[in-house]
């Protein structure tokens, strides 16, 4: 019985090892971040079919701010960040289907904290997102999801979302403005403060 767990947990570490290489590889890429912002705003990108939410078929690239204190509960940049989707094809959203977007990206990134953090069998609650159009490509709403990485709890982020064509580039871009934070807060300029380093004209 004992060699038997032995075996399974031997199992379980090579796949973890090759997860993270997996990972480490996915996230260490060579990609230029187009989003511009301020030096201590850390920067990432990612390439789809992003790591974590596989599901999401779509062909291009995710750019990526986060606010300095992103990953600290006490902070007022608490789980603040842009997000910007540069894609090949119009993904042709709507609030429906934006928020069937959120609810996968969210599951796949905690249950992939979950793993990262050894909770294998962690039950993580699903996401919750609401989202409404405001017009042609600007939406706005409220995504509730569980922060696997910092809070473990609930959190509800507020969101503002919308499209663009570059002609520049002849890619779709999809920018998503996420914080905890009240519409008023001033960490909403700040994210809005964000910009591209390319010129789409």
């Amino acid at each position: 019985m004992l060699k038997k767990l032995l075996k399974i947990i031997l199992v379980l570490i090579i796949l973890v090892a090759i997860g993270a290489g997996y990972l480490y590889f996915r996230l260490h890429n060579t990609i230029d971040n187009v989003l511009e912002a301020k030096s201590d705003w850390r920067s990432e990108v990612l390439e789809f079919p992003l790591i974590f939410a596989g599901d999401l078929e779509y062909n291009g690239e995710e750019h990526i701010r986060f606010a300095p204190g992103w990953g600290d509960t006490n902070s007022e940049d608490y789980f603040s960040y842009v997000f910007l989707w540069v894609l090949e094809d119009n993904p042709k959203l709507n609030a429906t289907e934006l928020e069937n977007i959120m609810n996968i990206y969210f599951d796949g990134l905690m249950n992939t904290g979950a793993i990262t953090n050894f909770n294998f069998f962690k039950d993580i609650p699903e996401t919750q997102s609401s989202i409404k159009q405001l017009s042609d490509h600007k939406y706005t709403g409220s995504i509730k999801m569980y922060d696997e990485f910092f809070a473990n709890d609930i959190t509800t982020l507020n969101a503002n979302i919308q499209y663009e064509y570059c002609p520049a580039k002849k890619k779709h871009f999809v920018w998503f403005y996420l914080s905890p934070k009240d519409i008023n807060h001033p960490i909403w300029k700040r994210l809005q403060e964000v910009h591209l380093n390319i010129n789409c004209q």
